[in-house]
């Protein structure tokens, strides 16, 4: 039940006079705001509040020097430069709930209640509370002195529990190196109390006690802790302390709220087993380019030493790396091996088992809870207040995983969650295998916090509901896989390289040679399945956790496993983590639930629940859309079925059903439901000829679309044709048709028969159901395609590098072969020639009906941008060099295999 606001006003009036000494030396009336709302008037009382607000931020300014002139800014500009100098999350919010009840006061129609004026008041109390318990100069003036050291400990102890939720009943500062505090809370019907006695000389400590008797304060409030802080410990002060009190070192005093060691020894045992070697990784220091936004490599290394190094200089670090690249156990050895001197407090979270429909601080709490006994409550703001002391160390581990969408705007929203987190004062070293982030200028200018930064981009981040200035600035690691210390001969010729992961499951399965990421993945889950004597229960793994990756589930409760795999994978019908047969392949994420040792192993059980049409069409059905990685792509891409030879499927023909789609961040299920054949080829110039012979004077044909502009010739455009030959002279016959119009395509198809094919259909046929990044599989292969990197002769990695090799005319000769010039670049359904050379028309349009989707790349377009799932939008009106086509034919849909031709255009 409520307290009456008298009762309330006479308590706030009490713990004012408190701070009667700060209101006398800054010339302030704290108890204006109470007569206003004695007086029924609790807008006025917000808006005292305000200012006095101002005042005090102002005052803490000046003191801590900070840029700029705080005489006439708002309270929101105050609080903001005032941000790094107050640690106490609780303070912050005080002023942010000040700071919105006078906005909202002052806001026309909004009716503001007693309850609104008296929780204003109760905020300033906190701010004042803040000040007076950490004896903080900016306010109080220099006296009582302290040592510097002392007042630091005195500050940190008083933020501490005002951030549990205490405020200050007493201090006092019985000498420079010797200070009392009382801390009290409600709680229900009850007040419990603290008692800090802080001294940092023992000698120092037992003068006073024998000067004071021995008895500090004569007081008989219950006190449910006493404790004295003390670096030394003499055998003389503890007759002087009674009975009641505990003797604890400052350093070890947080091990009385949190038990550190407990949650780091939690983290290592819910992690597969450490090397007891440590394996060097090869590490690249990036950063971008002011101009470009382009990654830049600044420094190459042992990933550990540089990684150690960035936190030193309290940096947030962002580690990328593939799957089983090492990342987990550079970043658990870090933390577990980092001198508590270094770091007094170090935190580690895998957020892979963080559930998708917890928040960030419902996860901390959850994680933090058995190291809190009786404070969960207050657990996330206890981790934060650690975090803003400057000291912690926090990993956050397989960050990608708990982005809603891998995007960057799905980033952005994460970074802007952990925000309070990602502090400067402290260090956050953040893992994630999507290397996009460094792949995106934008987002690295963002990120570096660089004045390059689009204004698409920061309307953007305001659209998410982000603040640009609260999105953590980075230093950028990522892991190349490549080893920087003396490795055997064998090792460094793997496929794989001789990464922690995949010692490991070398070691399980005592064997060497090369090995495919894939084929050491597999083959550890067939052999933990045959040692188990459970061979036959892998299609039953694949359903059940493969479909859950695809449902973005990873952690599985041990009655759903119990459920899924039968009791025959328990033994002795127990359902407990100790009994479950296939536990190598597992980790505990909580007491009765698992999750696998690496999420790659869930993710090749979710490419072969993909490999099926079965599967395949399951999934398609999920509610929402199925959660894909790249890596389940790539599994998918090098999974027996599709690697091993296939069945002739030489005759072009595109059959329903679904297909893996869309770009690397955004992979999607599709579902085509025609059976379409593609031409081998796109339409040549030979092919070409007989149509404009049909063409009526006026360039137009019977065969347009209904839409079609007035005006529209389907003759090529021979201003733009770099050869102006090009349609006559018979060398050109087996070069694609270039320099026509989106409406000049759809005619020809027409012509023939035929249509576009839409772009889904295009890049199906490209990729066939395994998702491939190039036609021909997964490897790129400069001496399959006709592109940029091709004439260069040289890899260019990023679009800046081409745009530099284009301005010094390395690319000047780049332009169109024939259409039959490499014959391995050829999709799993025989038709070729579908990326580079020239981009290719299809009939579908996104928002503007005057723009048509363009599907493939072009021979001036860089290697990473001729992929199956490249993608363009261009004028329908418009024609270029770089812009063929190709037609498709409808089937009647009883076709079948009974398609095949030998050969067709």
């Amino acid at each position: 039940m409520t307290a009456p606001v008298d009762e309330r006003l006479r308590r706030l009036q009490h713990e004012l006079d408190d701070h009667s000494r700060v209101a006398e030396r800054l010339g302030i009336d704290l108890e204006r705001p109470l007569r206003s709302l004695d007086d029924g008037y609790p807008e006025n009382a917000i808006a005292l509040v305000g200012k006095i607000t101002e005042k005090l931020l102002k005052q803490l300014w000046r003191h801590h020097e900070v840029a700029g002139d705080p005489s006439g800014r708002m309270l929101s500009e105050l609080i903001k430069g005032c941000r790094p100098h107050i640690r106490s999350t609780t303070v912050l919010d005080a002023l942010t709930d000040i700071q919105r009840l006078r906005n909202r006061s002052t806001h026309d129609g909004y009716e503001i209640a007693e309850e609104d004026g008296l929780l204003a008041v109760r905020r300033l109390v906190d701010v004042l509370a803040w000040f007076a318990s950490t004896a903080s100069p900016a306010l109080s003036g220099n006296d009582p002195r302290m040592e510097p050291e002392v007042a630091r400990r005195v500050e940190f102890l008083a933020g501490l529990y005002l951030t549990l939720g205490y405020r200050v009943s007493k201090r006092f500062v019985l000498s420079t190196e010797t200070v009392y505090q009382l801390f009290c809370r409600e709680s229900g019907v009850r007040l419990e109390y603290v008692e800090l006695l802080l001294s940092k000389d023992a000698a120092e400590l037992r003068n006073v006690l024998e000067s004071t008797g021995g008895e500090l304060l004569k007081t008989r409030l219950p006190k449910l802790t006493r404790f004295v802080i003390l670096d030394d410990v003499v055998d003389q002060v503890r007759p002087l302390l009674g009975q009641d009190y505990r003797i604890v070192g400052y350093e070890g005093f947080i091990d009385t709220i949190v038990d550190l060691q407990t949650h780091l020894a939690s983290c290592a045992t819910a992690a597969p087993e450490m090397p007891s070697e440590r394996l060097p990784l090869s590490g690249a220091l990036l950063a971008s380019d002011p101009h470009s936004g382009e990654s830049l490599i600044t420094e190459v290394d042992d990933a550990e030493p540089l990684l150690t190094r960035l936190m030193q200089e309290s940096a947030n670090v962002l580690v990328i790396g593939k799957p089983g690249s090492g990342k987990s156990t550079l970043l658990r050895a870090l933390v577990n091996d980092t001198p508590a001197t270094a770091r007094r407090f170090r935190f580690y979270f895998d957020l892979s088992l963080k559930s998708k429909d917890e928040t960030f601080a419902e996860y901390v709490a959850r994680i933090l809870a058995p190291c809190m006994p009786g404070e969960r409550a207050h657990t996330f703001e206890l981790f934060l207040y650690l975090i803003r002391s400057g000291s912690a160390l926090c990993v956050l581990d397989a960050v990608d995983e708990a982005v809603e969408e891998p995007s960057p705007e799905g980033f952005l929203r994460l970074f802007a969650d952990l925000a309070s987190v990602l502090s400067a004062e402290s260090c956050v070293v953040m893992s994630s295998r999507v290397s996009f982030l460094a792949d995106s200028p934008q987002i690295r200018r963002l990120l570096d916090c660089s004045s390059a930064v689009s204004e698409q981009l920061v309307e953007q981040v305001y659209a998410n509901g982000v603040d640009p200035q609260r999105v953590p600035r980075f230093s950028m690691l990522r892991l190349t896989g490549t080893p920087t210390g003396s490795e055997t001969t064998s090792d460094v010729d793997t496929a794989v390289p001789p990464t922690p992961l995949a010692r490991r499951i070398r070691s399980a399965l005592d064997m060497a040679g090369a090995r495919t990421f894939t084929e050491l993945i597999g083959s550890h889950i067939d052999h933990v399945l045959a040692n188990a004597g459970l061979p036959h229960l892998a299609p039953a793994l694949a359903d059940a956790c493969g479909r859950a990756f695809l449902e973005d589930r990873t952690v599985f409760p041990l009655l759903e496993l119990h459920n899924a795999l039968g009791p025959e994978a328990f033994d002795g019908g127990l359902i407990t983590p100790e009994a479950f047969r296939l536990a190598p392949l597992f980790r505990p994420a909580d007491d009765q639930a698992l999750a696998f040792i690496h999420s790659a192993y869930q993710e090749l059980l979710a490419a072969r629940y993909l490999s099926t049409p079965a599967g395949r069409e399951q999934a398609m059905d999920l509610p929402g859309a199925p959660y894909l990685t790249e890596q389940v792509r790539a599994f998918l891409a090098a999974h027996p079925t599709n690697t091993s030879p296939p069945a002739p499927a030489e005759d072009c023909v595109l059959r329903p059903g679904v297909y893996l789609v869309g770009p690397a961040e955004r992979l999607l299920l599709r579902r085509i439901h025609r059976l379409v054949r593609f031409d081998r080829h796109p339409v040549t110039v030979a092919r070409y000829r007989p149509f404009l012979q049909a063409l009526r004077p006026d360039g137009t044909s019977p065969w347009d679309h209904p839409d079609q502009p007035p005006g529209t010739t389907h003759a090529p455009w021979a201003e733009r044709l770099r050869a102006p030959d090009y349609y006559d002279d018979p060398r050109y016959d087996d070069h694609p048709a270039i320099c026509v119009s989106w409406w000049s395509a759809y005619a020809f198809a027409a012509f023939e028969g035929k249509r576009l094919p839409t772009s889904l259909e295009w890049e199906a046929a490209a990729r066939g159901t395994d998702g491939r990044l190039f036609p021909w599989g997964d490897t790129p292969d400069l001496q399959a395609v006709n592109c940029a990197d091709t004439w260069a002769g040289r890899p260019l990695v990023t679009y800046q590098a081409c745009k530099q090799e284009f301005d010094r005319g390395g690319l000047g000769h780049a332009w169109v072969t024939p259409v039959d010039a490499r014959p391995s670049n050829r999709s799993p359904y025989g038709i070729a020639d579908m990326v580079g050379n020239v981009w290719e028309w299809t009939s579908t349009s996104v928002n503007d009906p005057d723009e048509a989707v363009i599907c493939g790349g072009a021979f001036d377009n860089p290697l990473r941008a001729v992929q199956a799932s490249a993608k363009g939008l261009f004028r329908r009106s418009r024609a270029s060099n770089a812009v063929g086509f190709r037609c498709v034919t409808e089937l009647p849909p009883d076709t079948g295999d009974e398609a095949k031709e030998g050969s067709h255009a």
